[in-house]
């Protein structure tokens, strides 16, 4: 392990990548977020701790180089507002695309905030999805914050990046698919019962699906709102017609 002063060029360079990530790397902060890492066997780059608190061994050992650092260096650095004394790189999975030949996946239009893109991940890995698949648009799948929204699930679920729309429907028409669009006035989800394999294609709160994506859907799907509420959260939404997926 090699202490690194305050004002060196590798925390400079750290610095630097936190705030904007390179490709094929990604930053993870939290002890229990960083212990799953390890024990999906994600490569651990480079492993920064914090001097006086204790490492995790098996953390320490699956990492490639290790740094001590003081604690109001990684004050400063971490993305989050209370880190845990340790901050690594790992390295952004290369996960082969869905085959789309079987089972559900999702196609999320222009979600731009990470941590809701990271709950939907999250969702979709619980709730048996095959994949997410992001329009040109979508925040980044390994921001900090999509990492942590999705505790996790986005080094477990294939995440394919920059989808259009059209690209989903050749696939779908390919493998005798279907595509659902989730909107306000489609088929109650108590009555929806696509067949195999399916996309479903979810558009930002507020914004919705553009007219392309709704162009491309064989049908579209609508969860029944009480009290006068407009919409859901796409999160909430994808979580919500996933478990009937599952039924």
């Amino acid at each position: 392990m090699e202490k690194l002063g305050k004002h060196g060029a590798r925390l400079k360079d750290l610095r630097r990548r936190v705030k904007r990530r390179p490709e094929g790397q990604v930053i993870v902060d939290g002890r229990r977020l960083l212990a799953d890492v390890v024990r999906w066997n994600v490569p651990v780059l480079e492993l920064y701790l914090v001097e006086g608190v204790e490492p995790d061994p098996e953390i320490v050992a699956a990492a490639g180089e290790v740094y001590i650092i003081d604690a109001s260096v990684l004050d400063d650095l971490a993305p989050t507002r209370h880190p845990q004394g340790v901050l690594a790189i790992v390295a952004d999975p290369r996960r082969p695309p869905w085959p789309a030949r079987e089972g559900v996946a999702l196609w999320l239009d222009t979600v731009q905030d990470p941590g809701n893109l990271g709950a939907i991940v999250r969702s979709a890995a619980a709730l048996g999805a095959r994949a997410v698949l992001l329009s040109p648009g979508c925040a980044d799948p390994f921001h900090h914050a999509a990492v942590r929204g999705s505790a996790g699930a986005v080094f477990r679920l294939p995440v394919s990046r920059d989808v259009p729309a059209a690209r989903v429907a050749e696939r779908m028409s390919e493998s005798s698919g279907e595509v659902w669009a989730a909107g306000p006035a489609g088929i109650p989800i108590d009555r929806w019962n696509p067949s195999q394999p399916t996309v479903l294609l979810l558009g930002a709160e507020g914004a919705g699906l553009s007219p392309e994506a709704r162009a491309v859907a064989g049908g579209e799907v609508t969860i029944p709102l009480d009290r006068e509420i407009e919409s859901l959260n796409v999160a909430v939404a994808a979580g919500i017609l996933l478990e009937r997926l599952r039924s």
